[in-house]
């Protein structure tokens, strides 16, 4: 449950949220950024995507660590 950009969600609403989030800002943000934002940090929280089932029943594959390439670097002309 995402709620309004200025306001508050109702007490009926707040009282079946399992936990609430507050982004303190001194700026109006869209639903659509305060969503990308904790997003963004229950992914970087948790670490990498949860491992999906190849098949009903199936074990999760396991994850490969992940690589960084060397640093870019532009050509000067």
């Amino acid at each position: 449950m995402l709620g309004p950009e200025r306001g508050v969600l109702s007490p009926g609403v707040i009282a079946r949220c399992h936990h609430l989030v507050r982004i303190p800002t001194a700026f109006s943000l869209n639903v659509a950024t305060a969503g990308a934002i904790v997003m963004y940090d229950q992914l970087r929280s948790l670490g990498r995507f949860a491992s999906r089932p190849v098949a009903g029943g199936g074990l999760p594959e396991p994850v490969a660590e992940h690589v960084q390439g060397g640093p870019r670097r532009k050509r000067r002309i």
